[in-house]
C-alpha cells in the first residue's frame, strides 16, 4: 500500500509540474511569482497528501500545514515596493 501511495504521489507531481509548464509555455509567459506559487503547491500538496498517508501526523498538524498552503496560495503577489 505505501509503495503505491508514493508512485501515485510522486506521479501526481510530475504530471502538475509538466501542466504548469506547459500552460506557462502556451501563454509565452516567463518565471514570475505566480508560476513560482503554482511550482510551490504542485510540489507542496502531493507531499502533504503523502506525510498523511505515511505518519503518524495528529490531524491539528495537518491542518495546520494545509493552513500554511491555503495563506500561500490565497496571499497577495503584488510588488508593494514598485508604487
Amino acid at each position: 500500500m505505501d509503495f503505491f501511495a508514493v508512485v501515485g504521489v510522486l506521479l501526481v507531481m510530475i504530471l502538475s509540474i509538466y501542466w504548469v509548464f506547459k500552460t506557462l509555455e502556451r501563454k509565452q509567459q516567463g518565471f514570475g511569482p505566480s508560476s513560482l506559487k503554482a511550482f510551490g503547491v504542485a510540489l507542496f500538496l502531493p507531499s502533504l497528501v503523502l506525510l498523511a498517508l505515511l505518519t503518524d501526523f495528529k490531524t491539528e498538524t495537518l491542518a495546520a500545514l494545509l493552513g500554511t498552503v491555503a495563506g500561500y496560495v490565497l496571499s497577495n503577489s503584488d510588488d508593494k515596493s514598485a508604487k
